[in-house]
């Protein structure tokens, strides 16, 4: 049996279908169907990409097929690059049609800072379709037919050409009407006589946000509350807090909560994580207006925000004689 020759042509496309579907059905028959396709044709697709990559894909039995070895490392190589090239055709034909404007991000920046702000916009772009996807789960802009991300990440994890937002800071928070109720809160050796309130760690979202990683964050030891209380998400925790139930850990981009009175600090003291809420844009999404608009507008709220919470964390001290916290 002679070698196979070499192949030195650039690989046309028309068999790359074909063989995707009948790897993932394991059948040409139900790749036929899925294709709306002739059995034969999907064959002789399948033929003619194994004759141009000089390599047999699949192993062909009396009634079915299997993979080869070349066949089952061509095949992940095959899925992406298709599904780049249907969400490029999507975008293509999407944007001649539609002005979206597709967002990842977070659940509790979506549900604390993004979702009260989106009025604003909508006011600018009354026409601009947006879809605001929350999930921790790390997103590739390009595969998945994303325009905007914002996402909690380290000064490290933040990738090149990421805008930082909202740089975190925490600090113990409570309700007013909690604060004239409990016992004395005045340092931090307080908390063990109270509830103290947070999120459980998972997603990206609450690294360093525990009570733990606090006092870490702060270079003292741990003092440990008369209880727990944890919830899922962030903004769980808020509404426990702002409804009187413990001392919770503020979070930056959380502002709107306690600068609006319903929650306070009664601790001067204050942690950066070094974390932060960053902004990443896909670079083919900019060449669309409502792209642009959606940027323009989300760093110009950004910023007032930014001029608020400063302001609001150097006159925040429990005691008017006491050192501001600042960012």
């Amino acid at each position: 049996m002679h070698a196979p020759t070499p192949r030195h042509r650039p690989l046309t496309l028309a068999g790359l279908r074909g063989f995707e579907a009948a790897a993932r059905l394991m059948s040409l028959t139900r790749a036929a169907d899925e294709l709306s396709l002739t059995q034969s044709a999907v064959s002789r697709q399948v033929q003619g990409l194994e004759d141009e990559l000089g390599v047999a894909l699949f192993v062909r039995k009396a009634r079915e097929i299997a993979l080869t070895a070349a066949g089952r490392e061509f095949l992940p190589l095959v899925t992406r690059v298709l599904a780049e090239l249907d969400g490029g055709v999507e975008r293509l034909r999407r944007d001649v049609h539609s002005p979206r404007v597709a967002v990842t991000t977070f659940a509790s920046f979506a549900s604390l800072w993004l979702i009260p702000r989106l009025p604003g916009f909508r006011a600018l772009r009354p026409h601009a379709d947006l879809t605001i996807g929350a999930t921790d789960r790390l997103i590739d802009l390009e595969v998945d037919d994303i325009d905007v991300a914002i996402r909690y990440l380290s000064a490290e994890q933040a990738p090149p050409g990421a805008t930082l937002l909202i740089e975190e800071v925490l600090f113990p928070l409570v309700s007013p009407d909690y604060l004239r109720a409990a016992p004395p809160l005045k340092t931090l050796a307080d908390l063990r006589a109270h509830t103290l309130i947070e999120s459980t760690y998972g997603g990206r979202a609450e690294y360093r946000s525990t009570w733990p990683g606090f006092f870490e964050a702060i270079g003292q030891p741990e003092v440990k509350g008369r209880s727990q209380l944890k919830f899922d998400f962030i903004a769980q925790t808020f509404l426990a807090a702002q409804s009187g139930q413990g001392v919770v850990l503020g979070r930056t981009y959380g502002a709107d909560a306690f600068m609006s009175g319903s929650l306070v600090r009664p601790l001067d003291v204050a942690a950066a994580t070094g974390a932060g809420c960053y902004l990443v844009v896909a670079e083919r999404a900019l060449a669309r207006g409502e792209v642009r608009a959606f940027v323009d507008w989300l760093l110009a709220e950004a910023k007032r925000f930014n001029a608020r919470l400063d302001a609001w964390l150097r006159h925040s001290g429990t005691l008017p004689t006491r050192r501001p916290a600042r960012r």
